[in-house]
This record gives structure tokens, C-alpha cells and sequence, in this order.
């Protein structure tokens, strides 16, 4: 079995509400759809706007400067299910416009779903995936001999309690020993109540004891 992370650095640029019912908490789970699908809303594509935010963040010396730069490798978060060749791969389209904004000098898609997974989304809380099943199911394709970057950032598109994080970061640790490696993910879900703003960068820690995982905030 993988020794798998007690703590993990991560960070968030916007939230929405999954059970609120203010027409903001409402509005941000449009967000948070666009997201999923690389949609639109308006004539706003949701995607690269965000990138612009995390990048102006950047700019301001803000939060997600203790993890992102321009100077990182971006490592898309394979998706739950099997990707098809020509389906959409949300965690590779974000790595690309956080990209085309300055934050991050490479994408390296170097991890592949060898086994489909159930979506946390939808599950029950006891039947989520944990980070044994993500570990379980997730391969590292063939890495460059010249492949030794200076930090790396998973990325994913939402982070739930941050099991994926926990369950695929052994693998990465395990690729480049000695290698600094963050979490990163446009979205994070506010489990009860409402929220005052969809934009609202944060970063903080998952811890994993015990079987037990907790993300703060």
C-alpha cells in the first residue's frame, strides 16, 4: 500500500454552493457547470476567464501565489471516467488557459485512468472514492528522460474533500522524487448554506488521518 499524504497543500480560486439557494449560490453552480462542460455563459467563456482571475491574483501577490507561477509544470487531473479520444478533458482545458495566461511554462499530462471511478458528485457521502480507489485506478504514462521540473501542480476542475488529491498524489511523489508538488482547482464545493461571492481565492490544507479526510477551508 502507498504511503499516502497526512497534509496537502491546496488551492482554489472560486466556490459555489451546493445546496444554497440564494440566486447567487444558484448562479454559481451555473459556474460550476460551465466548468464541467468548457461553457459559456453570456458571451463569458467561464474557463479562460477564470485563468484571467487566477492570474491577476497572481499579479497582486495574492494566495495563489504560494503555489502557482509561471515557472510550474501544470499535471491535468485525470477525469473519473475513461477519457474517449475527442471528449472533453476539463483539468487539460483549464492547465491550457492558466497557460495562456503565464502560469505555468509546461502541461504534462502524465497521468491516465486505467479504471473508471464513481464521481463524488453524485455519490452518497459514504460511497465517495477515496484515496486508496483513486491511487488504485490511476496509471503515470511514460515520462521524458528530460522531464525533471522544478514544481509541479496537479490540477483539477473541483475539489470536493480532496480525496483525488490525497489518492493520485503518491504516484507523483513517486515520479520525481524531491520534486516541490501542489494542488490546485478552479472550484471548490461549499457543502452547506449560501455564499456572498463565487470568486474567492483561498489556500489551505487537506489532511487525511485515519481514513478521515478534511479540506480547510
Amino acid at each position: 500500500m502507498s504511503q499516502f499524504p497526512s497534509e496537502v497543500a491546496f488551492g482554489a480560486l472560486l466556490q459555489y454552493a451546493v445546496r444554497g439557494q440564494s440566486p447567487l449560490s444558484r448562479r454559481s453552480r451555473d459556474v460550476r457547470t460551465a466548468i464541467k462542460t468548457n461553457g459559456v455563459l453570456g458571451s463569458v467563456a467561464v474557463i479562460a476567464h477564470a485563468a484571467v482571475r487566477a492570474k491577476e491574483n497572481l499579479e497582486a501577490d495574492g494566495c495563489l501565489s504560494r503555489l502557482l507561477g509561471p515557472d510550474v509544470t501544470l499535471v491535468p487531473m485525470p477525469r473519473s471516467s475513461l477519457i474517449k479520444e475527442g471528449s472533453l478533458w476539463p483539468a487539460r482545458v483549464i492547465c491550457e488557459a492558466l497557460r495562456a495566461c503565464g502560469i505555468g511554462d509546461e502541461i504534462l499530462p502524465c497521468l491516465s485512468r486505467a479504471e473508471a471511478i464513481g464521481k463524488a458528485a453524485f455519490a452518497a457521502s459514504d460511497r465517495r472514492p477515496d484515496p486508496p480507489d483513486h491511487y488504485r485506478t490511476i496509471r503515470v504514462e511514460s515520462v521524458r528522460p528530460l522531464d525533471s521540473p522544478t514544481a509541479l501542480v496537479l490540477v483539477d476542475d473541483i475539489v470536493t474533500r480532496g480525496s483525488s488529491f490525497v489518492g493520485v498524489l503518491p504516484h507523483l511523489t513517486a515520479t520525481f522524487p524531491g520534486t516541490p508538488i501542489h494542488c490546485f482547482a478552479l472550484l471548490r464545493t461549499i457543502s452547506q448554506g449560501d455564499i456572498e461571492s463565487i470568486l474567492d481565492p483561498v489556500a489551505g490544507r487537506i489532511t487525511y488521518r485515519a481514513g478521515h479526510l478534511h479540506r480547510d477551508p
